[in-house]
């Protein structure tokens, strides 16, 4: 009994290391069979891999030492805690763009943190931006995301040329003049989404968005000159968010939004002070160019809202919104209503509102009797007047459906 136990024991052991060594040649042999592709095609496969991966490649042969740097689609991410680990990946970078061929770039990322060389951030990003091949002269070239290059005012060559960009995302940039930025948006025949996010604009004398297959614009959290003026020309655009800091001088001219579905505004995003000063007139220019839309997001400093509100005779009528979103609830937001006879849902974000007191509006919105379906108030902090608001409406909403009160914890 005990011998036969002893080979049965044996057997499994045999059986054992047989299927190891099968293993074992299985894996060479597909090795052998992925080197015997050519290296378009290997580099086709790594291209699909996270960039660990396709460095870790270079251990399989002499062969596949270098060739991970001719990969098309390149990710660094140098986000680390250890110091140790950002000087490694500096050097590797370093390293890798130094073997690096003149080959074509499909997708560039790099994500970085704090600890990583703003000198040699710049020096990657202008390896790409200074080679023949590189971001703005690539034909094939989606989305294109430049996001906080430190120091480095941004230059467009002269031979920029995107013809099949969708995408543009420009964050905490600089440009170096007008023509740089105008150079930039013309050479993207197919420009469908820009996003012009807390970029440097103080040193342009115009920013002109003049776009025909532009459909969703954002410009928000940068500093726009007094004596700069800001065209949207668009045609078929039907998203615009705008949110930057200006101020009375600042000329807002927007023409041909006809296509234009949704639209955010922040009026007033600067704080008032002796240089800046409330320029109602430019806010209705503003509201009658957006008239067209079905969605609006009406928010900024209560004061300059509140100004337009007063002036209930020149806010123009808004026949195609259905949703209206406020940030504030003071006086003369009737008024408002009023000029959007087909509204179905009104939101009033309270946020950064704090009104004093409580007045009963003097119109009753014909909208708000047979139209408000749902009423949506967010960041409510349980003040006696936030409440009056409520109660006012839930007695004034004829065919009300929904209401939602978001509290602030």
């Amino acid at each position: 009994m005990a011998i036969k136990r002893k080979q049965g024991f044996a057997n499994a052991e045999n059986l054992k290391a047989r299927g190891v060594k099968a293993r074992r040649i299985d894996e060479e042999d597909l090795a052998d069979r992925l080197s015997e592709l050519p290296d378009d095609v290997i580099l086709h496969i790594m291209s699909s891999l996270p960039m660990k991966e396709a460095v870790r490649t270079c251990i399989l042969s002499t062969r596949w030492k270098d060739l991970f740097t001719s990969i098309s689609n390149i990710e660094l991410d140098g986000v680390l805690r250890k110091r140790a680990l950002r000087n490694r990946f500096m050097e590797f970078v370093d390293g890798f763009l130094s073997l690096r061929k003149d080959i074509s770039v499909d997708r560039f990322r790099l994500c970085y943190g704090p600890g990583i060389d703003h000198r040699k951030i710049n020096e990657w990003i202008l390896h790409f931006t200074d080679l023949e091949f590189g971001v703005f002269t690539c034909k094939t070239l989606l989305t294109l995301r430049l996001f906080n290059l430190p120091s480095l005012v941004l230059t467009i060559p002269t031979h920029c040329c995107l013809p099949n960009l969708k995408g543009l995302h420009l964050t905490f940039l600089k440009f170096s003049d007008d023509e740089s930025i105008r150079r930039l948006l013309s050479s993207c025949n197919s420009l469908e989404e820009l996003l012009v996010q807390s970029c440097e604009l103080s040193n342009l004398n115009k920013l002109s968005v003049c776009h025909p297959t532009l459909k969703r614009l954002t410009i928000s959290g940068g500093f726009i000159a007094p004596s700069c003026e800001v065209e949207i020309n668009t045609p078929n655009l039907v998203f615009f968010d705008f949110g930057c800091v200006y101020c009375k001088e600042t000329r807002l001219l927007l023409r041909n939004l006809n296509s234009l579905s949704e639209a955010r505004i922040y009026i007033g995003f600067i704080a008032m002070a002796s240089n800046y000063c409330n320029d109602t007139d430019s806010v209705f220019d503003v509201m009658r160019a957006l008239s067209c839309v079905q969605s609006f997001h009406l928010t900024g400093i209560c004061s300059e809202i509140q100004a337009m509100l007063q002036r209930p005779s020149l806010i123009p009528e808004f026949p195609n919104l259905t949703f209206l979103k406020m940030g504030t609830c003071n006086a003369g937001w009737e008024n408002m209503l009023v000029r959007c006879p087909c509204l179905e849902t009104l939101a009033f974000e309270l946020e950064d509102v704090d009104p004093v007191d409580w007045r009963t509006p003097k119109k009753y919105p014909s909208c708000l009797r047979h139209h408000i379906k749902a009423i949506k108030i967010f960041a409510l902090k349980r003040k006696n007047v936030e409440f009056q608001l409520v109660e006012y409406l839930l007695k004034k909403a004829g065919v009300l459906e929904s209401l939602t009160v978001d509290i602030k914890a």
